[in-house]
């Protein structure tokens, strides 16, 4: 978490500064390593509610007045807190949600993106998921019904990436997340990866192919011992933590989420970038799904050089 020198806290509009979620982490994380932290929010015009005050004040002279006065509440609890020690700013813009949300982080050098998760029928609402697709740096959403401690961490990790230096890089950058996560919480730590044979089902219910069971088998566990082995290399380089490993044999879209809901996880670290290779491929089908799936807070990235579609 060392790496992390300036700390974007969205605000929660709804809630009481103070008890913000994203608020108390993210002071909580500043104060520890360092770092400095700007609260932040946005301001999104509804144009139709506007519209009804048009003989009164023009929704831009309106719009400038909500921000005016939301800025002046950040920074009341700036101020507390810079009194307190804490390199802390305050700012606020207006336009759509996601999109000044992840301008915010690139055009301030931000390196950690943190917000309370909007409630949502389903595991991220959409809003969410576009700043998880856009935002170039990581992202921290947080669930409220997890707030209250961080006892299991999970890092998910795609060995298959280690063939590629970008793969490898963005590897290590999860697991050094959540080594520093779990440290910092005194939460337990999970090196979680998955495997599987490409063709399995084929070479073995293919109506053109004869496959001997055995040779099918013996290609399973050269496949997994590779696995292995590429774990083990992995993770051999943070000898100096304690954490449990997991080579679990199957899909990622149903093992990982399988797993985090199973175990009580409270926070996931994963990529968000797969193997694709294509410029502007947002988000990787794979961690689409896992997002979907899964009920806990995330802390997703992607790769270093990753550029954001937004600007």
């Amino acid at each position: 978490m060392k790496r992390f020198k300036h700390i974007i806290v969205k605000v929660n509009a709804s809630t009481n500064l103070e008890m913000d979620i994203a608020v108390l982490r993210g002071v909580e994380l500043a104060r520890k390593i360092g770092a400095r932290i700007t609260l932040f929010d946005v301001v999104e015009p509804h144009e139709s509610i506007l519209s009804s005050y048009a003989d009164i004040v023009s929704p831009s002279e309106l719009t400038e007045l909500i921000v005016a006065q939301r800025l002046d509440q950040l920074n009341e609890l700036a101020e507390k807190l810079h009194r307190n020690g804490l390199d802390i700013s305050a700012r606020v813009t207006s336009g759509k949600n996601f999109i000044e949300i992840v301008k915010f982080v690139i055009l301030n050098k931000g390196d950690l993106l943190i917000k309370a998760a909007n409630k949502s029928e389903k595991s991220f609402d959409s809003n969410d998921f576009h700043i998880m697709r856009k935002c170039p740096k990581p992202v921290w959403l947080i669930k409220e019904e997890k707030n209250e401690n961080v006892k299991k961490v999970l890092a998910a990790v795609d060995l298959s990436m280690e063939q590629h230096a970008e793969g490898r890089a963005q590897n290590r950058m999860i697991i050094d997340i959540a080594t520093s996560l779990s440290r910092y919480k005194n939460a337990e730590l999970t090196i979680l990866s998955c495997w599987s044979l490409y063709g399995e089902e084929a070479l073995r219910r293919g109506a053109f192919t004869r496959v001997p069971q055995a040779k099918i088998e013996t290609l399973l566990n050269n496949e997994e011992r590779e696995y292995q082995e590429s774990l083990n290399i992995l993770v051999n380089e943070y000898a100096e933590f304690k954490f449990d490993q997991q080579l679990m044999k199957g899909k990622p879209k149903s093992i990982i989420p399988e797993f985090v809901n199973s175990h009580e996880i409270d926070v996931v670290v994963m990529g968000t970038i797969g193997r694709s290779g294509i410029p502007g491929f947002l988000i990787g089908n794979t961690s689409e799904s896992v997002l979907q799936a899964i009920n806990s807070s995330v802390i997703t990235l992607k790769p270093e050089n990753w550029v954001s579609p937004i600007y």
